[in-house]
């Protein structure tokens, strides 16, 4: 009974994983966010942006209080969660050499553990808030600032069709 339950699970995990996509479609002349584990990145007109003095001076240049804001709740909830994150990693360790050492106050040990778990569970959901932020500023300025146009040009004897995107 317990091999079947622990069956049914590792086919559904497998399944999670198996529908996740390999590749991220780029669209053309639009800001696109890059998901990445390691660091943020934005596709912009050929140049990839990355970093935030990169990513100041793309928003910040718009003037769009909107997106200097969602950038703004970006860079403050990826440092807070990576404080968060830090301070619950030392937590964790420090609880762990408490219940390691012969101490007989085993209950303190268990506490650390717990709020340190706490702490990087909450630093990880600030970090993924921070990247929706972002993604956020990212469809808001596409929505504002990437539009395609056909323009018709008629010169002496010819005429022609312009696509600006």
């Amino acid at each position: 009974m317990m091999m079947k339950r622990l069956l049914i699970v590792m086919i559904l995990v497998t399944g999670f994983f198996v529908t996740a996509n390999a590749q991220q479609r780029i669209q053309p002349g639009q800001m696109n966010y890059l998901l990445a584990t390691k660091q943020n990145s934005i596709v912009y007109r050929d140049t990839l942006y990355s970093g935030s003095q990169q990513f100041k001076s793309l928003f910040y240049r718009t003037k769009d209080s909107d997106l200097i804001h969602f950038y703004e709740k970006h860079q403050a909830n990826k440092i807070a969660g990576s404080a968060l994150g830090l301070v619950g990693s030392i937590a964790t360790i420090t609880g762990i050499s408490i219940l390691s050492s012969g101490k007989s106050d085993k209950g303190s040990g268990w506490i650390w553990i717990g709020g340190g778990f706490a702490s990087v569970l909450t630093g990880g959901y600030l970090i993924f808030m921070g990247q929706q932020n972002l993604n956020a500023a990212v469809t808001l300025f596409n929505q504002r600032y990437s539009r395609a146009s056909l323009n018709i040009g008629v010169g002496d004897k010819q005429a022609g069709l312009v696509l600006k995107f």
